[in-house]
């Protein structure tokens, strides 16, 4: 190969690469089901509707006084803002047993933690 051609050829590739560079990845889709450890927010991460987990992820739980401890519950939050700040706390719930959650469509973001995976019903 020519010398030029080379030249021409690395040039293209190099312009090709730059180009690429600048452009945004696709927006995944949203998660369903949703991880029962995170933080997501409505609207990238999750969609709005009413989901479902089986309880909590732990294998083993610990009780005292016949009340289970807060390590071996599933427990998750909605904020009315996009941020983990508990003073934006819109409504939460904690059990060891199958609950629901609400995520509707003023809700900014979703917590879960130690549950297992959230499967929308609506």
């Amino acid at each position: 190969m020519p010398l030029t051609r080379l030249r021409h050829s690395a040039a293209g590739l190099v312009a090709c690469v730059a180009a690429m560079a600048f452009v945004s990845p696709a927006a995944a889709d949203p998660m369903n089901p949703i991880p029962g450890n995170g933080f997501f927010l409505v609207g990238p991460d999750i969609v709005p509707g009413l989901y479902n987990t089986g309880g909590t992820a732990s294998v083993f739980g610990v009780w005292i006084n016949d009340v289970p401890t807060q390590d071996s519950m599933c427990v998750w939050f909605t904020y009315s803002t996009p941020d983990a700040n508990k003073d934006h706390v819109v409504a939460t719930n904690m059990s060891i047993g199958p609950m629901y959650a609400n995520i509707n469509s003023s809700v900014m973001a979703f917590e879960s933690r130690n549950c297992q995976p959230w499967t929308r019903v609506t």
